[in-house]
């Protein structure tokens, strides 16, 4: 959702977030109306008192808040809710949306100040209040222009619809706790009674969470679909490809947001009183969990790897990665229950011996040479030797062979079409072949999005995915990305030499040589490249030029557009920013004539 700010004007106005605006990445509204007129003179302000009285339960969902200060306070401040992440305003509910806008009203001495909501508030919910939170943009000050220190309360409501009988959900499927359930199931809710058929239950995550919160490793909210069925009493949740694979799935209804479930009548469903969890399998019937490496997460581990990274910006062949890109690393560490490896050595094929260093519980030894050529100097193919000790067992002997054959870098083949890839569509992935590849080698992709969550993963036994190492492309299925998205992936070529679960006891032993590639996919034409600018700051200047602070990409541009309306908006250029290698920017319209209201909208290039 985008946020819109109402700024300076008359006495009784309505701030908070318009239902009608829309949000698309990289825009963002800042609405202007008339400058602030300057303070007059007075003390320093408190709050006397609030109503309804801090700690009051039963409130009544449609209820009024007052403020009453102790002094005259400037009648004309701009009241501005806080917009998480966007803005921090002078005015803040928790939970986020229960109040989504106010209508507000000054009383003639400017002491006492009368909001009330323009929408019922949440039922039987705790609703925090504070004036002015810390990093206000526009302090709430008296006429003298003293700013109010933050002050906060809280009160609860009651169960609204004037004594009528809020829904309630009936039954949840999968069922709460159930586990080995199957990637392909969808989701259905059961309530009591008929429910508003409202399928944009999603919102805008992470900005406007939607009416139902879902979590877990690798979920995304927004890839669920809603639909109700004919009486509205059953809602249809499906999650657009495979759920995650051997995941805790975890949902909320209704967490306190602007979005909710609720009733023919109106009555929302209580405000978080409905959670529940389930635990995914390996999907395609398979019945229990899955398991991918069969190895238990209680076990220990020794590994010897050395691996080169690189990263694909262009259709050119793939560059180092700017740090560390070549390494080799040793690693031993006894199981959970013990017994802990105490100390170690590996010898190299010229049996000069390296220490392994003991660090938070493990044992290891890495280096970072400067270059490929380096790292093959410094680790060639040959003999390895790894000695470890575990507390009261005899030292660990542990041989390896490194292979001499070369691992090839991987490279996209079709890189200017991932680049716009239609995320409704299957798209094709293609790279080059993993010459001498042998059956114990390997070959994986991944791709995950902004926030380091995995979307896609091949091989995946838990979906079931195959990839075989001879493998030179992969269709990547229809709607796994969102449109108009940017999304990291790394396509991997590996050479295992050694694999063992049986050397040393529950401990899995693992030796390879890698090279991976970095490169980015984008829906789309790409747009998402660039993240949503968002707004910082405000100012009228003495010129009576609107200078605005803005925040995005580093060193990308945004053009500035300006509209006298938003009813029937006529967007035209006011100007282009780029912004500095921090991803900020000040933009100050100096075009002639500018009547208020205005409003701005960022939206990057």
């Amino acid at each position: 959702m985008t946020p819109e700010l109402l700024l300076g004007g008359n006495h009784r106005r309505r701030c908070g977030l318009k239902n009608w605006l829309t949000l698309s990445a990289g825009v963002l509204f800042l609405a202007l109306l008339n400058p602030t007129p300057a303070a007059h003179a007075q003390g320093t302000p408190t709050l006397t008192s609030v109503t309804p009285a801090n700690g009051a339960t039963g409130v009544a969902v449609d209820g009024t808040l007052v403020f009453v200060f102790s002094t005259p306070m400037g009648v004309d401040v701009s009241f501005i809710p806080s917009v998480p992440p966007f803005v921090v305003g002078n005015l803040e509910f928790t939970p986020s949306g229960s109040i989504a806008a106010v209508e507000f009203q000054w009383s003639d001495d400017g002491r006492t100040l009368t909001c009330q909501p323009v929408s019922e508030m949440p039922v039987n919910t705790t609703i925090t209040w504070k004036l002015n939170p810390a990093g206000a943009m526009f302090p709430i000050t008296s006429s003298g222009g003293v700013a109010l220190a933050t002050v906060s309360g809280s009160f609860t409501t009651g169960a609204g619809g004037g004594g009528g009988t809020g829904p309630k959900l009936v039954s949840s499927s999968p069922a709460d706790g159930a586990t080995a359930v199957p990637v392909t199931t969808a989701v259905v809710f059961v309530f009591d009674q008929a429910m508003q058929k409202n399928t944009a239950l999603g919102g805008f995550p992470p900005t406007v969470p939607g009416a139902i919160a879902w979590g877990g490793t690798g979920v995304t909210a927004t890839k669920f679909s809603y639909s109700w069925s004919t009486d509205g009493m059953t809602l249809t949740c499906d999650y657009s490809g495979d759920l995650p694979g051997n995941t805790e799935i975890a949902w909320t209804q209704n967490p306190g947001t602007l979005i909710q479930l609720e009733s023919e009548a109106g009555d929302p469903l209580p405000s978080g009183t409905y959670a529940g969890s389930f635990t995914t399998g390996q999907g395609s019937g398979g019945g229990e969990d899955c398991d991918p490496s069969g190895v238990p997460a209680t076990w220990g581990a020794y590994t010897l790897s050395k691996s080169s990274s690189y990263q694909q910006t262009s259709t050119a062949d793939p560059v180092p990665v700017a740090e560390s890109p070549f390494a080799f690393s040793v690693l031993a560490n006894g199981p959970q229950a013990g017994p802990a490896a105490t100390a170690g050595s590996l010898t190299l094929p010229n049996n000069t011996s390296q220490t392994l260093q003991a660090l938070f519980g493990f044992l290891t030894f890495s280096d970072t040479p400067a270059t490929d050529a380096a790292l093959d100097a410094a680790y060639p193919a040959g003999n390895y030797t790894l000695r470890f000790t575990q507390t009261g067992q005899p030292e660990r002997v542990i041989p390896m062979t490194m292979p001499a054959a070369s691992v090839p870098v991987p490279k996209i083949a079709n890189f200017a079409a991932a680049q716009a890839v239609n995320a409704a569509q299957g798209f094709t992935l293609s790279w080059n072949a993993f010459t001498g590849a042998g059956a114990s080698d390997y070959l994986s992709l991944t791709i995950t999005d902004g926030l380091g969550n995995l979307l896609f993963q091949a091989p995946n036994p838990c979906v079931p995915r195959e990839l075989p190492v001879t493998a030179t492309s992969i269709v990547i299925p229809a709607n796994t990305l969102e449109t108009n998205k940017s999304y990291s992936a790394m396509l991997a070529f590996g050479r295992t030499f050694y694999s063992s679960t049986n050397a040393v006891p529950e401990m899995a032993g693992f030796g390879g040589v890698s090279r991976s590639t970095e490169f980015t996919i984008n829906t789309g034409t790409g747009g998402g490249a660039a993240d949503p600018a968002r707004f910082t700051g405000y100012r009228l200047l003495p010129n009576g030029n609107p200078q605005m602070n803005l925040t995005g990409t580093a060193a990308h541009a945004y053009t500035i557009q300006r509209t006298s309306s938003l009813v029937t908006p006529a967007w035209s250029n006011a100007g282009t920013v780029t912004m500095d290698g921090a991803g900020a920017a000040v933009f100050e319209d100096t075009a002639a004539g500018k009547t208020f209201p205005l409003f701005y909208r960022a939206v990057a290039n």
